[in-house]
């Protein structure tokens, strides 16, 4: 009983930070926009604070780049510090990413996750972000709320040329050298509220100062110019945008799904990727548990998959096994070729649970508009 109202909270807050408002008085979401004022006024003394040196911030003694967002949800951080991972490792550089390990049961510890070969912690223990990242196996991983602490366990373990703070925007405790922004291409700024009666964590005047460069990620391939931006979906907060950020670099990038992994019928201990591999023309059933399953859904059918029925699960979900036996019966039911789901679920189930339907794990690749001018910005700022 008490999940199921839970439940319902949640999905009307998750409906109201769509709403672009006016509220009715006296509603839920009125309500909501009284406890968005009190967290406003929550991160400004918290930010005074920081200014007046009541709180401290940290350094270390290595670069930091900071990768976040303003808004809550989906904005592709997670693919962002794997692209910049990469990128710092093919110009001759060690970087160690780290990440908070959100939901994970590490609580307060700092932990290793994969030095860049071996993965040693699974995505329950240190979270779906930081295992996926691992799962790479291209560069290090440490987990930590404090990021501080983990920053020094990185140094201790890895001696890092660079350390990627993913989704580290807004976490003040440790200095950075360059902080990347990252606003949704679609909405920015979402509805233009404040949690909980929107997705803003903080406002763009709160943060101008100290956004170094914005990343428009989920661009349409035709959109890569500023001047067809004002003219998208964004434009409501366009003008705000330009007016604030008029001296910083903006830099645009798409998602492109691809096949990370694709497991035939009975065959799944199969790890091996087959990117190369063709869904289109192909019907699925797909599950996702993210902050914006639609994202998913619309990756999917940009690849010509054609979705017989999406199961929509809360972002992070933990799935159970009444939820694989929902998603298998209903792939079954509806005669689909395959099941689809993103890599983020895909660490979060057990793969022969699955064994009599035929899997494809859907990953994302960013690609940028003008990969060498961030390339070339990112190695020309990163060191203050």
């Amino acid at each position: 009983m008490i999940k199921s109202w839970l439940d319902l909270i949640e999905k009307r807050v998750l409906r109201t930070m769509e709403t672009p408002g006016p509220f009715s008085p006296f509603s839920f979401d009125q309500v909501l926009a009284g406890c968005a004022g009190i967290y406003r006024a929550g991160v400004r003394l918290r930010y005074a604070m920081y200014e007046s040196g009541l709180l401290k911030t940290r350094r270390l003694d290595c670069p930091v780049i900071a990768i976040g967002n303003l808004a809550v949800g989906g904005s592709g951080k997670t693919p962002m510090a794997v692209w910049l991972a990469k990128m710092l490792v093919e110009q001759g550089l060690r970087p160690v990413v780290i990440s908070r390990g959100y939901r994970g049961t590490l609580e307060n510890e700092v932990a290793v996750v994969s030095d860049g070969r071996e993965v040693f912690l699974d995505a329950k223990t240190c979270g779906d972000e930081p295992y996926m990242m691992a799962m790479e196996k291209a560069f290090p991983v440490v987990v930590g709320k404090d990021r501080y602490k983990a920053g020094r366990m990185a140094l201790e373990y890895f001696a890092p040329d660079v350390i990627i703070l993913d989704d580290g925007f807004q976490h003040l405790k440790l200095e950075r050298d360059l902080n990347l922004v990252l606003l949704d291409y679609t909405l920015p700024l979402g509805n233009g509220r404040m949690l909980p009666a929107g997705r803003l964590r903080e406002t763009l005047c709160m943060a101008k100062n100290r956004i170094d460069a914005v990343v428009f990620t989920r661009c349409p391939a035709d959109a890569f110019q500023w001047d067809t931006f004002q003219k998208s979906a964004g434009r409501h907060f366009a003008d705000d945008i330009i007016k604030k950020l008029l001296s910083v670099p903006l830099f645009f990038c798409t998602h492109e799904p691809f096949v990370a992994q694709l497991l035939p019928a009975g065959i799944h201990n199969n790890t091996k990727a087959f990117q190369s591999w063709s869904l289109k023309g192909k019907t699925a059933v797909l599950f996702s548990g993210l902050a914006r399953n639609d994202s998913f859904v619309q990756s999917v059918q940009d690849i010509g998959v054609t979705v017989a029925d999406h199961l929509e699960f809360c972002d992070h979900c933990r799935y159970n096994e009444a939820d694989i036996k929902r998603i298998i019966s209903r792939a079954k039911a509806l005669n689909t070729d395959l099941v689809l789901t993103t890599q983020k679920d895909w660490v979060k189930v057990n793969p022969v649970c699955f064994g009599d339907v035929t899997v494809a794990v859907i990953g994302i690749r960013l690609c940028f508009s003008n990969p060498q001018g961030i390339e070339r910005f990112i190695l020309n700022n990163a060191n203050g």
